[in-house]
Formats: structure tokens, sequence, C-alpha cells
């Protein structure tokens, strides 16, 4: 770790947009940099974020002036669409359709009277109609308090209500009656102190009848028991960084995947990430929504200032017709009730995904020459006659949403379907499950789809690591831990890594080898720490060779040299082992700064949250990467050490520098560092 009291020096910065577009030059599996030169790009194309799926909304019985609240930003708009009125805020519940033919939302709302923090003593409200869009019409209160709700459709076609606090309803029909029938029960199995779920939970069903339940804070559980569970932790950390204050997610799966969005609340921003298992996820680049996206068929725009509680409406095969959300002209605190302010919900229709399918019988790898693509026809569309065939561009996301990607040589027709060669780059990387399309008609209208890679399932093993005890066993250390496949079919051979991390740096205690686990079964780890000091290091355990490819990441204390704290930096030290290696960075001063230099493809910094209580205040950095102002985080909200504040995009393979600077913020608090984490680049 290096020290300089340099004055602040301010860099020329582009602001490029938040959630870290940057310069992108993918370094690919097995191949080295000097052999793929793909092409920078700094914007991501027209289809290349979730956001540019959403379609202008079509104006139900005309944009209404009069006798509507908000302020002019929101005006005029279609009272029709969603959910709203003047006598009470609506906020979430996520669009259905019922066993009816009609669409249904679980919409929970409180009189309008007592401001947004009315919700407090909100009810959840039945309401129908005949389109997704609306208009929607309350036909009964189902219940009498609750908030955040949740529905999910059960394989006997009766529904399953979730609410805040864990309370779980039933019925047969979405119009009730509702009855409860127990709380969600959780198994955080020593992932996390915590042992109740709270609020703000997502569910989705496995393809073997299990069930995700996906927390606030994206932890993932998954229930073998039905609805109320219990629900064993599986995978934390899936966000991209814990400040800002992440929640409101909704996960929902099509076809070979599963999907996420969730909302940052502080910063008013969202994030979208998909996974082959639904366990380790990977974000994907760009914003599902934002003020851009709330636009009518005839170019009129409203501009909300809030966006919370995402949900999508899905179709027959899964795929997300329709996005949910929950908006407010006005920040919370400015809706104090009796006045021109409050929350509705709106629904806004989504550019369906294509039913793309890889041809290929072999593994896809960097060197493959061509890649056989079957788009299949539907209703309303003709890939034979529809599609404009130059604009295609096929391969990894990390390359066509940047305007990369392979190209279209030749077609053939087969049946109403269309076979395309596709030539080039593709891009594959140890991060891909499955190619992106992007392209348009010859309308011009947006075409999109994702293909599954030849030899992966939505049914494939997924490994984990369990939380690492230390334990006394006759007098001496035990590291005690164990490995299990949550995945739905039986894993290959594979090996684990015990590594131990000190102030000298990373050390592999050992290599451990496994047979392969059944589904759902797991292993125990016991190794004596004979020639270690568990007080004074800490331990992880990494799945070598397995897809998610944790074996690439590697943590340092901020005590490393490749750290340089600028500033008025002051040393925590703690007993306990609330710090990575018992030590923290602290800094109160603006302008304060820490540089990480690394060479891979992303990198992380951990820290600490804290909430503003009393004195007590926290702060926020502004973030660099090599020099570009990427984004402003807030360090608020949820008080936890070893957060993941930070994680860049995917770099170009190479030498980088990531820097956070202590910035202004309303609360102008203290800020810590922790450690840092990077991935290095893979050589197999």
């Amino acid at each position: 770790m290096r020290f300089s009291n340099l004055n602040k020096q301010f860099l020329k910065v582009v602001n490029l947009a938040a959630f870290g577009v940057f310069f992108i030059n993918i370094m690919c599996l097995g191949q080295s940099e000097d052999k793929i030169q793909f092409k920078n790009k700094k914007d991501l194309v027209f289809g290349g974020q979730f956001k540019d799926l959403i379609l202008p909304m079509p104006i139900i019985n005309g944009l209404e002036t009069e006798d509507i609240w908000g302020n002019k930003n929101v005006v005029p708009r279609d009272k029709d669409n969603g959910i709203e009125d003047n006598e009470w805020c609506y906020w979430g519940g996520n669009p259905i359709l019922g066993n009816d033919g009609k669409y249904h939302i679980a919409i929970c709302r409180w009189p309008e009277n007592k401001g947004h923090h009315g919700w407090f003593n909100s009810e959840v409200a039945h309401c129908v109609s005949d389109n997704p869009i609306g208009p929607y019409k309350i036909t009964s209160t189902i219940v009498e308090k609750g908030h955040n709700p949740e529905v999910i459709k059960m394989p006997d076609g009766s529904f399953v209500l979730h609410v805040l606090n864990s309370k779980v309803f039933k019925a047969e029909n979405m119009e009730g009656p509702w009855e409860p029938v127990g709380k969600l029960k959780l198994d955080v199995r020593g992932f996390k102190l915590n042992d109740k779920f709270g609020s703000n939970l997502t569910s989705e069903f496995r393809p073997d009848g299990s069930i995700i339940m996906m927390k606030k804070d994206g932890d993932i559980t998954i229930s073998r028991a039905g609805m109320l569970g219990p629900y064993k932790m599986m995978s934390i950390n899936n966000y991209t960084r814990s400040t800002g204050y992440p929640e409101d997610p909704v996960i929902w799966r099509s076809r070979h995947q599963y999907h996420a969005i969730y909302n940052h609340a502080q910063d008013r921003k969202s994030g979208y990430m998909r996974s082959i298992n639904g366990i380790h996820w990977k974000n994907e680049a760009g914003l599902p929504y934002d003020a851009s996206t709330t636009f009518y068929t005839d170019g009129t725009k409203n501009t909300w200032y809030k966006f919370e509680r995402p949900k999508v409406l899905q179709d027959s095969l899964g795929r997300a017709s329709h996005l949910s959300l929950a908006i407010m002209d006005v920040a919370k605190s400015a809706d104090k009730g009796d006045d021109n302010h409050s929350s509705k919900n709106m629904i806004m229709p989504l550019v369906l995904e294509k039913l793309i399918t890889i041809l290929n019988e072999e593994p896809i790898t960097q060197k493959t020459k061509k890649i056989t693509l079957k788009i299949k026809a539907e209703n309303g569309f003709n890939p034979q006659k529809d599609l404009d065939i130059k604009s295609l561009r096929f391969g990894s996301d990390q390359l066509v949403n940047y305007g990369g990607g392979c190209k279209a040589t030749s077609t053939k027709k087969e049946g109403e379907d269309l076979i395309i060669t596709f030539k080039g780059q593709n891009g594959i990387n140890h991060r891909d499950f499955d190619f992106k399309l992007i392209g348009q008609t010859k309308n011009r209208d947006l075409i999109y789809g994702y293909a599954l890679l030849p030899g992966r399932s939505i049914k494939e093993e997924a490994l984990i690591v369990l939380p690492i005890r230390i334990n006394d066993v006759n007098g001496k250390k035990v590291l005690e831990s164990g490995v299990e496949n949550g995945g739905l079919s039986k894993s290959k051979n594979f090996k684990a890594e015990i590594r131990e991390y000190s102030r000298t740096g990373l050390r592999i205690l050992k290599t451990i080898d496994f047979a392969s686990l059944a589904s759902y079964e797991s292993k125990k780890i016991s190794v004596t720490l004979d020639d270690s000091d568990p007080v004074n290091c800490e331990y992880e355990i990494v799945i070598l060779g397995d897809r998610n490819y944790d074996e690439l990441w590697k943590k340092l204390d901020e005590t490393n040299n490749s750290v340089e704290f600028i500033g008025n930096w002051q040393k925590r030290e703690k007993e306990d082992t609330s710090c990575f290696l018992n030590n923290e960075m602290v800094s109160k001063t603006i302008g304060d700064a820490v540089e990480f230099t690394f060479t891979g493809t992303r990198a992380k910094v951990y820290g600490k949250l804290g909430r503003k209580v009393g004195a007590y205040k926290v702060g926020s950095y502004d973030v660099y990467i090599d020099g570009e102002f990427i984004e402003k985080v807030r360090c608020g909200w949820r008080p936890m050490s070893q957060s993941p504040i930070y994680q860049t995009g995917v770099l170009h393979a190479g030498k980088h520098i990531l820097k956070l600077v202590k910035s202004k913020s309303e609360y102008m608090g203290e800020v810590t560092i922790d450690a840092f984490a990077y991935e290095t680049v893979p050589t197999k």
C-alpha cells in the first residue's frame, strides 16, 4: 500500500452512461490479445440494453390534462394505462393472466391524503382488465394490510400471493377469496446472519418444480418443499454493487435462462442480469429502464422522477411481453398528501424475443468458422420476408451489444422458418452460456433473441461452496465447509481449491478432488489448519473449472502495493471479523482518493455501507476507470461490512486503474475501503 499527500488533481473526463458503459475490447477465451483485435466501442448500439425493448405505449382513451395529479413533466398522459386515480397512491404489483383469460394485478394502495409514507398502512387490492395495458378496474380489497405484493401461478392453476414480512396467501382465482396459509421460512445456512426474508421478494419455478426466491438484496434461495419452504440460501452478492441501495428485483424464466431486473433506490438507476441456472448470474451492460422510456405512440413523452417495483408480464413461453413499474412524479419525501403528487402503476409493451436456435452440434469456440442459426416463424413474424439480413449481428452479448459479432453470409428456407449462416468473430468468452442476435426488420423494427450454446442446458449442474467455519477440534483449528450441486443434473468430477489470504498475499492450502455430485447432493470439507493463523487470515474455497470461473477472481487487502491512498485516509483496525484481515481505511475528507492498479478484465472494491443515524453519516464516491468518469455511488442505507461497493463492467484484458474519489453528497459522511479483487485472464 502506497501513500501520498498529493494535491487533488482534476482529470479531464468524459461522462459516460451510468452502469459502466466504457471502451470495450473483448479478450476471448483461449486467445491472446494480440491475436484478437475487436473494434473499440464506447456506446451500446440500439438493442444492446434492455430499455431498448420498451415500445411506445398505445393510447387507450386519449391523453388527459384535466382533473389529473402530477407536475408538468407527466401531463398530458393516459390515465387508463395501468391503474391510477386521485384518491389512492398505487405501488407495485405484477400483471398476470388469470384463469378467466383476463389480466389481473394484486396492487398495493393507500389513501393519497396520507402522502407517500402512508404505505406503512397499505392494503392489497385486486384489479382486472381485458387488456394487459389497461384500463384496470379495482374490484375489492383482498389483503387488508400488506405491501410489495407479488403473485405466482401454481402448477395446479391456483395462485399464491406473498407480501411484506413473508406472509403468504392462496386463492383459486385472482379475484379471491385469498386465505392466509403461513409465512415463508428461510435457512441461511451460514451465508448471512439474518434468517428472515423481509420484503421485496420475487419468485419463479424451476423446471423440476422447485422454487427460486430472490431476496431484496439479490440473494438466491431455493425451496424443494413448496411455496412456504424452507428456502435454502444458494448465492449472495449477485448485484454489481451494494451501493445505491439495490432492491426490488423481479425474476422470470424464459426458454433456456432466467432474467432479473433490479432497482437502485438511492441512485434512481436500474440493472439487468441473466443466468442459466438461477444461482450464478451475469450482469449485462446498460439500463432496463429510465426517464427516457415512458412515451406514447403519438410521440408524447412523460418524464417521471421515480421508478421502482419492476415486474413483467410473460407470454406462454415465459418471454417478457410487458414491463410494469411503480412510478412517481416527485421524490417520495415531496409527496406530503393532499397535494398534486401521487404514484401509479404503469405498463409498457416490450419487443418480444425471437425464437432462435443454434444448429451447430459441436461446441463453439473462438476458432469456429461458421455458425448456423434457425429463426422460427411466429404469428405476425415471417423471417423469410421481414428480416433485414444485412443488419443482423450474432455472437457474445459483450460484442453484439456494442455493434460487433458475426455477420450473415447466406440464408436458406425451411418451411416457414429461416436458416442463416453467420461468419466472423463471435467473441465467445467464459461468461457466455448463449449468444445474442440483434438486428432489424425491413420496416426498421428492432429484433433480438438469445440462442443457447451447444452443450449447455438450463438443467445443467450448478456447483456452489457453502460458508466456511473455523472450529476447534481436539485442540486444533479446523476449516469446515462443503460443496453442493444446486443444479438439476449430475455434475462432472471436479476440484476445489482452498485459499488462504494474509498480509503477505495468497497461499493455496489444498486442492481437493471430488467425484460427481447428483442434483442437490453435497459433500463436506474438513481441513486441519496446522501451520496457519486463522485469527489473522481469511479463507476462501473456489471450485476449479466450474463454468462460472470464480477461480479467475483474486482478492487483495487494501494494504497491498497495488493500492495507493491519496489524501487524509486513516487506518482503522478491528479485532473481530467484520473487516477483511481485520483492518480498513477510512476517510472523512472530500477529495481523498484511492487507486487500484490491476491487470485483468474486471475489478471490484469492498467497503462498508452504513445508514444515517444521529451523528453518524455515510458518504459517496466518484468512480473513474482509466481516467474516465463512470458514475457516483452512494455508500448508504444498509449497514454491513465487506460489501462489494463497486464492480466494473467487462474491460479489455490488460492493465487498468480503478479510482474512487470521496465526493460531495447530501450526508457528507465517512467512506471506507476494505479490500479489492480483480478477474484475471483465462488461460484455458
